[in-house]
């Protein structure tokens, strides 16, 4: 039943139709990735702004599924998002299933306590903050499900004392390539899996280099193979591996300047029921009680598990902590968007949650030995009621405002579908405007290449083809700006803070065309 619940919760914007079907999940960055999804079911390949700008701003395994529906109804925008929910949803649902299996190796190995599986999987797919990252519009639900089904096909290697057969490494190469196609962060996980693994096989095993290569390479070489013609794409075409969309992110970054909100981002997957308001998220007491509840549970969940569990579960389970603490050192010191922390971190939630999971368990034991893991269970199952709560609030009128569709109303209203319009953020505002134009380089490699060497995109705004920029109120001050002649090209001509909206126009339009 409250399987059922989450899956209908999910689905719901498809039985209410407009507007939710294109505003209560879906992102910004969600409708980046279906614009370029839509523009290669229209023959326009991998592009933004109606065909006519090139990206690899995206991952590329979630937007070709995304071109599924639009090639089914030849391209249509409202329609196809209806498909759109049911991929993201088939995805969360296989991830429902690989969580339980995982927490089921890890809590439950012999079987005796199956209800602690089921719950960690409840609690995943119930958290707010995660059905809404799986759920978004972009990848975060399908490298969820690819980074379980990577770590419990490498427990069963673990387990093998047999030589593996080429099935083995075909299976393991493919799964760990289509991770990396799921988001480039998988790069983290297979270094990690990599690595204990080699570990396993020459410190512990004392296996011959020879036997470890034997065991570990023929899969890895599969997997570069996989990766190798995203990676080929991204370099030739656009002179990196990196897309266009993670080089935006980092440019404004600042050495450390994530630190202070990952406690509270990891302490929301150890406790998936308590998601951290805003305004709370970056005072001291918030970040020093989630600091001390994420170490306090993280450090009894590994006493536990390297004291109790199986070699190959102890292995596995390494492999997944090297992999969380190589994303969170990366995300927290090297990349900017600390908005975006969360949605990064969204794959260390099945390991938060289990190893809380794990906590309570003993706690139960400890403190209850007459009622055994009872009270445990119970306390597990009223935090899946209390997501339900949450979830529940997240329905009431205003709750969840999608941000944008301000930006989207105006320029339908005044703006022609030939004129061009450009924004900071054009997610949204491109999905339902074709002729719209990024302008912070996450999907267009002009506007980066313009920060780059001017530091912002003023002089590229005045010499393009845009006539109109329409997008939140601090935009607005754009048009007292003077570099590259943008004040005197440019007119404000909307400026509200609530609704959120700024529009400029360019003081002599363009011919339509």
């Amino acid at each position: 039943m409250v399987f059922a619940a989450g899956t209908l919760y999910r689905l719901f914007p498809i039985v209410t139709g407009q507007p939710a079907l294109s505003e209560f999940f879906m992102t910004e960055d969600g409708y980046l990735m279906l614009t370029v999804a839509r523009n290669m079911a229209m023959g326009l390949g991998m592009s933004v702004s109606d065909g006519t700008i090139p990206t690899n701003g995206v991952q590329p395994l979630a937007t070709f599924l995304f071109t599924l529906p639009y090639l089914e109804t030849g391209g249509d925008k409202v329609t196809s998002l209806i498909g759109i929910h049911l991929i993201m949803a088939a995805w969360s649902v296989a991830g429902f299933f690989l969580v339980r299996a995982l927490a089921a190796r890890i809590l439950d190995p012999e079987g005796r306590a199956p209800a602690l599986p089921w719950i960690a999987a409840l609690l995943w797919y119930l958290s707010p903050l995660l059905v809404l990252h799986t759920m978004n519009g972009l990848e975060t639900g399908l490298y969820s499900a690819a980074v379980l089904a990577v770590l419990l096909m490498f427990l069963r290697l673990l387990r093998r004392e047999a030589p593996l057969g080429w099935a083995w490494h075909l299976g393991f190469g493919l799964m760990a390539g289509i991770a990396f196609l799921a988001r480039i962060d998988a790069v983290f996980l297979l270094v990690a899996v990599y690595l204990v693994w080699a570990i396993d096989g020459l410190l512990l095993r004392r296996d011959p280099i020879r036997t470890v290569a034997a065991r570990i390479v023929p899969s890895g070489l599969i997997s570069i193979l996989v990766a190798a013609p995203w990676l080929l794409n991204n370099q030739i075409r656009f002179g990196s591996i990196m897309p266009v969309s993670g080089t935006a992110q980092s440019m404004a970054a600042e050495f450390g300047q994530n630190l202070g909100v990952l406690p509270v981002k990891i302490f929301e997957y150890f406790m998936p029921m308590l998601p951290v308001p805003n305004p709370l998220e970056k005072t001291l007491p918030v970040i020093a009680i989630a600091t001390a509840v994420s170490l306090g549970v993280l450090a009894w969940f590994l006493i536990g598990v390297f004291t109790r569990a199986s070699r190959p579960v102890r292995l596995m389970v390494l492999a997944y902590l090297l992999f969380g603490a190589m994303v969170s050192g990366y995300y927290g010191l090297w990349f900017g968007a600390p908005h975006f922390m969360s949605r990064y971190l969204a794959p260390l939630a099945p390991l938060c949650i289990i190893a809380s999971l794990w906590v309570l368990a003993d706690l139960s034991r400890w403190l209850f030995r007459a009622r055994g893991l009872r009270p445990a269970i119970w306390t597990g199952s009223a935090a899946v009621g209390l997501c339900m709560l949450l979830l529940g609030r997240l329905l009431l009128p205003g709750a969840q405002d999608q941000g944008h569709m301000q930006v989207v109303d105006w320029v339908e209203r005044n703006v022609p579908d030939s004129a061009w319009v450009a924004a900071v953020q054009t997610g949204t505002l491109g999905y339902w405007h074709d002729r719209t134009i990024n302008l912070d380089g996450k999907v267009n490699p002009e506007a980066l290449e313009a920060r780059r060497t001017e530091g912002n995109v003023l002089a590229y705004v005045v010499t393009s083809r845009i006539d109109y920029i329409a997008d939140w109120y601090g935009v607005g001050g754009w048009a007292a700006r003077e570099e590259g002649g943008f004040a005197e090209t440019f007119e404000l001509i909307e400026h509200t803070k609530s609704p959120s909206l700024a529009v400029m126009r360019r003081r002599v339009l363009h011919e339509p065309g």
